[in-house]
């Protein structure tokens, strides 16, 4: 009888945590920035581990988005972001 409330306790803690998905995005997002002292590995673990939570997930997500490559140092950037750089260096933003 008790196990129905233990559950929707379970799923109440686990609603604040990151879920695989959201995870998923911030290890894209890590493999387009660069780090001269490689932390790659150390923002990996942090990601992957248990304890893992929202407050973090939005801190990282906003340090990755900050830090990822741009279009002119970038290898071979997607079409869509090479025609973002284009227009914003012909200024037709």
């Amino acid at each position: 009888m008790s196990d129905w409330i233990e559950d929707l306790f379970d799923r109440a803690e686990d609603a604040g945590k990151p879920n695989d998905r959201m995870k998923g995005r911030l290890l894209y997002l890590l493999k387009l920035c660069r780090y001269e002292d490689n932390v790659e590995e150390d923002y990996e673990i942090e990601i992957l581990s248990s304890d893992f939570d929202m407050v973090r997930y939005e801190e990282l997500t906003t340090t990755f988005e900050l830090n990822k490559l741009d279009v002119n140092y970038d290898y071979a950037p997607s079409q869509k972001a090479l025609a973002k750089w284009i227009k914003r260096v012909a200024n037709l933003e």
